[in-house]
């Protein structure tokens, strides 16, 4: 039976496409599954997909709405679970409405589960867990070629510590930024220096959405997959989102696991 007192909140960035609230969904089952106890509930972190979505949306709504609505519900534990990639602006600015929350006009307990790559440890098993979920068809001699989102400042480095891990693991496995560097151009140069001739595309994303179809895997010519094209190499794009790959979303779970771990206990009644 579910505690009136204590939830879950999943944050995830969002997309405008139908079939990737499919991840978000499938990641709320799997949540409920493992705390039954909890009422679980989800929000989305970028304004622009909310107003695609409509506040009536199950998918439509903001992390400071639920939270606000799950306090004066009478909620007291929360753990707010990030599904984000990198430490960027979306769960900095996640991380300050949960330091908002806490004390005596907030929640008694509020933690964050930080995101996929969240620290150098994250970063090491996630490359080892990418090596697990590459194309099966991929031969010997072909590259995979990951796209991340990119973001400004420090947070985008992550990128680069995750391509030297891969590096050391899979050198024809690579990762590019889309809205930051390294892009594509650069991934073009270093695929030519690996003398790959094939290349398997893959978005590290958390759903399938725009991102991942429109422009790593569009027929449009400033798709990821125009590009490649245009550059001499054949190409395959493989548009799951790392959330749907299981061993990947396990990371995430582990991540709020530790989040529910630091809740304080629940008072007396």
């Amino acid at each position: 039976m579910q505690s009136p007192h204590t939830a879950i909140l999943l944050a995830a960035f969002g997309s405008r496409l139908p079939d990737a609230s499919q991840a978000l969904e499938r990641m709320r089952e799997r949540t409920s599954a493992l705390y039954p106890d909890y009422r679980v509930e989800t929000a989305l972190t970028s304004g622009v997909v909310r107003r695609h979505k409509g506040v009536q949306s199950r998918h439509g709504r903001s992390p400071e709405d639920i939270l606000r609505a799950l306090r004066k519900e009478g909620v007291t534990r929360l753990a707010v679970q990030s599904l984000h990639v990198i430490p960027g602006d979306e769960y900095r600015s996640l991380e300050r409405l949960v330091d908002s929350l806490r004390g005596p006009k907030g929640f008694e307990s509020i933690e964050l589960g930080r995101p996929l790559l969240g620290n150098r440890e994250d970063i090491r098993r996630v490359a080892q867990t990418i090596l697990t979920v590459l194309p099966p068809e991929r031969a010997p001699a072909e590259a995979v070629l990951l796209m991340g989102h990119g973001t400004r400042g420090k947070a985008n480095g992550v990128y680069l510590d995750l391509a030297d891990e891969l590096r050391t693991l899979d050198p024809l496995v690579l990762i590019g930024a889309l809205e930051a560097e390294p892009g594509l151009a650069a991934k073009v140069d270093e695929l030519r220096t690996l003398g790959a001739k094939r290349v398997h595309l893959m978005p590290l994303l958390f759903a399938r959405g725009v991102h991942a179809l429109r422009d790593m895997a569009g027929e449009g010519k400033n798709s990821w997959q125009a590009g490649l094209t245009a550059a001499g190499f054949s190409c395959a794009a493989h548009v799951k989102g790392a959330g749907e790959h299981q061993a990947l979303a396990e990371i995430w779970l582990e991540h709020l696991q530790e989040a529910v771990a630091r809740l304080k206990p629940l008072g007396p009644a």
